[in-house]
């Protein structure tokens, strides 16, 4: 028999099995455009991209508001991927429905507004950090990207070994980059907690940390349809209290705290009789506490639209005495598409799609290289290799606008950074041996070998760089490169180099053309 219980399962299923196939395709078999529409349904992700441009997410922003308007807060129990974690946790942790203790506890509906409110105002006043570590969307990509992903990536090159030479399996050697324990560990504390809250307390989290909850509460005040109970139909079991994964459901008072609900009807399932039912209400009775409550968040909220002028300032360059090199590794370089630092950073919220889409590996999560406002937010890392010049995939995948999605032509003059040669770390100079590898890389050849004494050494034209980091990967010195990438703090636009077409000759007949 249909149930929405069984609808819930079934939605929550495939999303959570959608958006885990788009950061585990450790393959890259999934195509880039999928993106665009299973992340639209994602409601921080996608409000955060509706203000930076038209796109479909803001059919996803109006879809989510509009079912939470009519049905309450069903997103948080259909569509959100952290919610289903937690639920997840929760079947195994206390199996069957009836088993569940989950007793009702007065929803701290002040509290909940409150650090969703300093939640968004420190968002739109530039500082990410909040935004970052407790939006559910990204919690739950980082946590795959940090953690899930490179188990796969280790067993599936185990079994790459395993096949040998014949490659009986199909399969191939993926490299492993961006293991770091420092920044492993704040998906596994995020976890960890997440975990415990789940167990002991339900869907706490939901109703005590998370901004979309917080937003989604307040428009479940006014929802059109609710679960209420029947008093003539309720034999007094309780049963429905202590399924209540929110602890909103108080069976005494026969009462349903409606923003609290977060829609998974288990209590319609549980309920041996018809006590518990699910319809239209007329009328919306709004008690005045919610009310305050409401105009506490709208006052912040509105603070959150007037405050843009941002309120952090991205780290600044090293001190004069330090070298180049290590003045330069201090900044982080920015996505082509991100615009700049201080404008990438104010809209990403680390959710580390462009992580796991791209192809060179060279978008890495950072630590604290945007400051504290930015922890987790990628950037490229030279090391492990560079941006590959035709390349737009991190823009075509990115949910929330940090990252446009630019135009092959386009993404090719946008530079992201200039070139800074050191001779003196150059081999040229400290082994008197060519070398050459950095020129021989550069696709836009800003860097060409002109010549030095019986050797050539590298030689740097800054208008067509476009700071790919190609000729840093490249270079062999140790342990700092000769030649690496500064970033642009706001990016700017390279020149293109003006091929010179060869004049066409005329063909010499030939006395026998055949």
């Amino acid at each position: 028999m249909f149930t929405f219980r069984s609808l819930r399962i079934v939605v929550a299923t495939v999303s959570i099995v959608l958006l885990s196939a788009l950061y585990l395709d450790i393959a890259g078999r999934i195509p880039a455009s999928w993106n665009s529409y299973i992340l639209a349904f994602q409601f921080a992700p996608a409000l955060l991209k509706t203000v930076t441009t038209v796109s479909v997410a803001a059919l996803g922003v109006v879809f989510i508001l509009t079912l939470t308007v009519m049905y309450g807060r069903i997103y948080c129990s259909y569509l959100c991927p952290l919610g289903t974690l937690q639920d997840i946790v929760i079947w195994f942790a206390h199996g069957k429905t009836k088993h569940r203790k989950f007793p009702y506890a007065k929803p701290a509906y002040k509290a909940h507004y409150l650090v969703s409110t300093i939640i968004i105002v420190t968002a739109a006043g530039g500082s990410m950090v909040l935004l970052n570590l407790f939006e559910p969307f990204s919690s739950y990509g980082r946590m795959l990207s940090s953690l899930i992903r490179p188990a796969m990536i280790v067993v599936n090159n185990a079994a790459a070994i395993i096949a040998g030479p014949g490659n009986l399996l199909g399969v191939v050697m993926i490299p492993l980059h961006g293991v770091n324990l420092l920044t492993m560990g704040v998906p596994v504390l995020f976890l960890g907690v997440l975990i415990v809250l789940s167990v002991r307390r339900g869907r706490l989290f939901c109703n005590l940390l998370c901004p979309v909850g917080g937003v989604l509460s307040l428009l479940s005040h006014i929802s059109v349809y609710r679960i209420t109970i029947q008093g003539t139909e309720c034999i007094d079991c309780g049963l429905c209290e202590r399924v209540c994964r929110a602890e909103c459901i108080d069976s005494k008072e026969k009462t349903i705290d409606v923003a609290a609900c977060v829609g998974c009807f288990d209590c319609i399932g549980a309920c041996p009789t018809n006590g518990m039912k699910y319809s239209y209400q007329r009328r919306s009775v709004i008690t005045e506490k919610a009310a305050a409550d409401r105009r506490v968040v709208m006052m912040g909220l509105s603070a959150a639209l007037i405050d843009t002028t941002g309120i952090r300032k991205i780290p600044g360059v090293a001190a004069a005495e330090e070298s180049a090199y290590a003045a330069a590794k201090k900044l982080p370089v920015v996505p082509p598409g991100g615009q700049g630092m201080e404008m990438f950073s104010q809209l990403c919220t680390a959710c580390h799609r462009c992580i796991a889409v791209c192809p060179t590996h060279v978008v890495q999560q950072s630590f604290l290289e945007y400051g504290m406002a930015g922890i987790l937010q990628p950037a490229l890392d030279f090391h492990v290799n560079y941006c590959n010049y035709d390349c737009t995939l991190c823009g075509e995948v990115c949910p929330t606008g940090a990252i446009r999605h630019l135009p092959e032509n386009e993404k090719k003059s946008v530079q992201i950074g200039k070139v800074t040669f050191v001779k003196e770390d150059c081999i040229v100079e400290t082994k008197k041996k060519d070398c050459g590898a950095c020129a021989e890389h550069c696709a836009t050849k800003a860097v060409r070998m002109v010549p030095y004494g019986r050797l050539t050494l590298p030689e740097i034209d800054n208008q067509y760089c476009v700071g790919c980091g190609a000729c840093e990967h490249a270079c062999p010195t140790v342990p700092r490169r000769a030649i690496f990438v500064t970033p642009n703090p706001v990016h700017l636009t390279a020149k293109k180099r003006e091929e010179k077409r060869m004049e066409p000759q005329e063909a010499v007949p030939s006395e026998f053309p055949f």
